[in-house]
């Protein structure tokens, strides 16, 4: 792999340090009606449709997004997602409009028309917040602030119709602030959701979160889950064992990988707190994990597996598509 396409891959990763099962099982209920893979006529073996992707690139064809093509698998990169293409941002399809926007698809608003772009050194301040036009590239500045503290910056959960949700991430040694918060596009105002734990991932008006949201070999890990609508918080799972909140389900669950990382296993939360396993290929190299229809897509990135694999409710996880590198799914598949 080249260097170019090393720092491809860590500006995808998301998967967060190491850890090892101990052996404890989960707090929540386990369920004894666990999906189990459907061989044949589920979704996963009858879809017929265009998947955008992006993907480490290589010298020859630096174009960073592409289509893979179902049934088959087959994988071309798209030159479209090329131009615009920003150091710190991936891009991703904009179903809306038709068009790639050079960041990721949680900084889109649900109509496509707009999206915030940060960290951005193009930017008049770097740091600050700003409302891009998705087809003029227009930008204005939504907020100044860059985070709730000198020490914390705010970073985008998720692009949602009711606003611009935003959680804390430090700056060096210094702690981060705890909270979720809400953006106004149109105003600018920034509101406290709530200031209870480190909010990461936002669906369908919930939220959870990671205690500790780094993990330490010998962490009590626990996941909460927030009803944005009510404001309570409840306990979703426990386990001595590292966690990573991989993605939302269609149906509102929570699809999460727990254990040793370089191998992890999948599991479900399904509120009220019950744990479902999910069954997956041995040596599964789980990246990243993407909400986009018909289910979940896992991008896999590891020794002998790179490609793309779909979790769909009821039939469990299938790979999709081989490749030689990962590929991350950055829109629906339609």
């Amino acid at each position: 792999m080249q260097r170019g396409q090393i720092a491809f891959v860590l500006a995808l990763f998301l998967v967060t340090g190491c850890g090892s099962e101990t052996g404890q099982r989960p707090s929540a209920t386990v369920s004894a009606s666990a999906p189990r893979p459907t061989p044949i006529g589920g979704v996963a073996d009858n879809l017929t449709c265009r998947l955008p992707v992006v993907s480490p690139t290589p010298q020859d064809d630096p174009a960073p997004g592409g289509w893979v093509t179902f049934p088959g698998g087959a994988f071309v990169r798209d030159q479209t997602s090329l131009p615009g293409r920003l150091a710190t941002h991936i891009p991703s399809y904009d179903r809306s409009l038709g068009i790639w926007v050079p960041v990721e698809s949680n900084n889109v608003a649900p109509d496509g028309a707009t999206y915030v772009l940060t960290n951005e050194n193009s930017l008049q301040n770097p740091s600050a917040f700003y409302l891009v036009d998705a087809k003029t590239g227009i930008r204005r500045l939504l907020l100044s602030r860059t985070g709730p503290t000198k020490t914390s910056s705010w970073k985008v959960v998720k692009y949602a119709s009711e606003g611009i949700y935003l959680y804390a991430v430090s700056q060096g040694m210094e702690s981060s602030v705890p909270g979720l918060w809400l953006v106004d596009p149109q105003t600018g105002g920034v509101r406290l959701v709530d200031g209870s734990r480190y909010w990461s991932v936002i669906s369908g008006g919930t939220a959870w979160a990671l205690d500790p949201p780094v993990y330490s070999p010998g962490d009590l890990t626990k996941v909460y889950r927030l009803d944005i609508t009510t404001g309570k918080v409840s306990l979703a799972y426990q386990a001595r064992t590292q966690v990573n909140l991989l993605s939302p389900t269609p149906e509102g669950d929570l699809l999460i990988a727990y254990g040793d990382m370089a191998s992890p296993k999948l599991g479900l939360l399904v509120a009220p707190n019950s744990f479902i396993p999910i069954e997956v290929p041995s040596n599964f190299p789980i990246f990243t994990a993407r909400l986009a229809r018909p289910g979940v897509w896992i991008a896999l990135f590891g020794e002998g597996l790179n490609g793309i694999a779909l979790y769909v409710k009821g039939e469990g996880v299938k790979v999709m598509a081989f490749s030689t590198y990962t590929l991350e799914a950055v829109g629906d598949c339609l």
